[in-house]
Formats: structure tokens, sequence, C-alpha cells
């Protein structure tokens, strides 16, 4: 596609049954949201689970970690299983309605599996199979339903979806805990549960913007580590390095939310509480943007959108360098949720563009594989800076992630250039 010339126009949006509604986005993003909140419930009441049974934080944190190692296993290898199948219900909806309902059981099951830790282990990594089985496919399926230009939009509408969800469950299931901790994971089982109606009832079978054929039948464990070796040919170097600029970037910044309340408890003088509510700066404004910031990726383009994104955050960084007092950090965390939503909001519609119709379960699948290895390792790199450089070195460290970030999206080469 040029960069300096208007994309060809895509096809006619009414063809009986397979008329594009941007309702049916809105109600297929229920699914995003039916994500969201289950994996912000099971982050926030596992370790208090798990606490019962084990002292060590760090063994805690290892046992927590189990749901990205599953992910990272899962969720390429779905994606490209996805890709090459072929059934009445289509490429992803089979991995939805086994996925779902085995998800929603096994978080309904938590708090009584927790009697014994050997069960609550078992259902834990139960869970985590079960939601990153139909992760990759929920995602999938929602870009298959939106024409390629509007893809962008499309995601901000599922990443505004997915904050809705997380805010119930911050907002509301948690005040549930308290009165009985069964509750909570029951409601969020029913949401999973409606969530899987609502994208049952309103998904084509056939979306008319996914790939028109399913791939040749090969293993696709296979499929998955011949896409990972091909990453390394030269004619890949630019997917690669789109990729690693998604890797870098969410290094910086899981590393900063990681941080912050230490930062905000040593360097800014705030009870435990406060450092961790001013996070709600950076929630809020990236919830009120995201569908925003997918708009702009829709009219601007991804490669355009994700840069300004990415040039405005060290800038943000290097203030907050000299910023001493929390209101202003509170305000400075609003303003880089914004420009976050500018880089993230689009970076799944970019992942969609580099595989192509037919591919792209599988590539969605590596964006997963590159944004949640970042968020796995940046905890490690920024603490270390802050350790090296004290702990106003985790805005110097994220400074130089998102420059390096920026340098790769911009060698990744423009829409044009590819």
């Amino acid at each position: 596609m040029s960069a300096a010339e208007p994309p060809a126009p895509d096809p006619p949006l009414t063809t009986g049954d397979l008329t594009f509604t941007w309702s049916r986005i809105w109600w297929l993003g229920t699914g995003i949201l039916g994500v969201q909140l289950a994996f912000a419930l099971y982050n926030a009441f596992l370790p208090l689970l798990y606490r019962e049974f084990i002292d060590s934080r760090a063994l805690i944190g290892l046992l927590m970690g189990t749901d990205n190692l599953v992910g990272l296993l899962l969720i390429p290898v779905v994606g490209a299983w996805s890709d090459r199948t072929s059934t009445s219900l289509g490429r992803r909806l089979p991995f939805i309605m086994i996925g779902v309902p085995i998800a929603a059981l096994t978080l309904l099951a938590i708090p009584f599996a927790a009697a014994l830790l050997w069960t609550l282990i078992l259902t834990e990594i139960a869970f985590s199979a079960a939601m990153h089985t139909y992760r990759g496919p929920v995602a999938t399926m929602l870009l298959e339903h939106t024409p390629p230009r509007q893809r962008s939009t499309a995601s901000g509408i599922a990443q505004l979806l997915g904050s809705v969800g997380v805010l119930i469950s911050f907002a509301g299931l948690a005040l549930l805990f308290d009165r009985d901790r069964r509750l909570p994971f029951a409601v969020a089982a029913l949401v999973l549960l409606a969530s899987l109606w609502v994208m049952w009832s309103k998904a084509e079978r056939q979306p008319r913007f996914g790939g028109a054929t399913a791939v040749a039948i090969v293993s696709p464990v296979h499929d998955t580590i011949g896409g990972l070796r091909n990453l390394g040919r030269p004619e890949q170097r630019p997917r690669l390095s789109i990729l690693l600029s998604m890797l870098t970037a969410y290094v910086g910044f899981a590393g900063l939310q990681s941080m912050f309340p230490i930062y905000g408890v040593e360097t800014l003088g705030l009870s435990e509480g406060r450092a961790a509510f001013l996070l709600t700066a950076f929630a809020g404004a990236f919830l009120l943007t995201a569908l925003a910031a997918g708009m702009l990726g829709s009219r601007w383009g991804w490669h355009t959108t994700m840069s300004i994104g990415l040039a405005a955050l060290p800038v943000l960084y290097l203030v907050a360098v000299v910023a001493d007092r929390p209101g202003h950090i509170l305000i400075i965390l609003a303003l880089i949720g914004g420009a976050w939503a500018l880089f993230a909001v689009p970076a799944i519609a970019a992942a969609a563009e580099l595989g192509g119709a037919d591919r792209l379960g599988f590539h969605i699948g590596l964006y997963y594989i590159f944004t949640m290895t970042g968020q796995m390792i940046g905890p490690v790199i920024v603490g270390a800076a802050m350790d090296l450089l004290g702990n106003r070195g985790m805005w110097v460290a994220a400074v130089l992630l998102t420059l390096l970030s920026l340098v790769l999206l911009r060698a990744g080469g423009t829409p044009r250039s590819r």
C-alpha cells in the first residue's frame, strides 16, 4: 500500500447477511470485556488466596507468572490452528465455544479449590489454559468482521470495552470479596457465559473480511515454529522490527506500571494506597482516549498514529524525572495514558495488516507473544535501572526503551515501503 496514495476502497458493505455495522463490533467487543474482567479478578485475588499457603512473595509471583507462560505457549499455536480450521461455525467460534465454558467453570471453582494448595494450582492452570485458548480467536474474529481500514477503530472499541471490564472488576466485584469470596468469581463466570451468548448470536459464521479459505492443513505447532523462524529471514526483517518495537515499548510501560507504587512511596512520600491510586489517572485517561486513538489510527494509518504516541512518551517521561509533587505526577500520568493509547490501540491493527487475511490468527498470536514478553521482563529491567540510578531511574529507563521502540518502528518502514 502506498503512503502517498489513497488505499483501494474496501468492498461494498452491504451484501445480504454480510452487512458491516459498527453495532456488531460493539457487541463482539463484549468478548474482550469478559477477558479483561476475568483476568483483572484473577490478578487481584489469586495472590491473596496463595498467601494462605505460601509466605514467599517471590514464589507467589512465580505462580502468578504461570498465566503469562501458558499464554506464550498457547496463543500463537491456537492462532495458527484457527487459521487452518474450516467448520460450519467458521474458524474462530469453535475455539471460543470450547474455551469460554471451561474458563467460566474453572473461574467459578477457584475459591472452592483454595481449600488445598495443589487443587488451587491445578485450577489456576486450567483457567489460564482455557482463557488463552479463546483470547486470540476473540480478537481475531472481531477484526475479521471489520474492513481493514477501520480495524484501528475496532481495536479502540475493544480496548474501551476491556477497560470497562477492568473497572467493573475493581469497582464492583472486588467489593463482594469481603462479603463472600465466592461471589465475585461467580458473577465473573456469569459474565463470561453472557459474552459467549452475545458472540454466538452476533458473529457471522464466515466473516467477509477474513480469509476466503483456510490455509493448507499441517501441524499448528510446526507451523508456529516455522513462522517464528521465518521472522529471521532478511525479507521478514521489517515485520520483525515492528514486532520488536511493540516488545520494547511494553517493557517500558509494564516496568513503570509495576514499579510506580515503590516510587510513589519512597520518592513522593505517599502512602501505599495513595501511590497506587495515582495510577488511576493513567487508566482513566486511557479509557477516555482509547476510542479516539482508534479512530485516529483509521484516519492517519496505524504507523503514523503509533509514531506520534511513541514520540510524545519520552518527552513526558523526561518531565516526570524533575517533577516532585504528586499533583504534577498525576497530570503527567494522565497525559501518558493518552499518548500510550495512540501507540497501543492501533498496534493490534498493525499486527493484522502484517499477516494478511489468511494468516490473521497467527499474527494476532505474534502480537500477544511480543507484548506479553515485554510485560514479563519489563519490571526486571526497569527495577534494575532503579537499583543503578535511584528511583527516578525508572523514568530514564522508560525514555531509552521508548526511543528504541520508535527507532524500531521507523526501521520497520512505512506501509508504502513494505
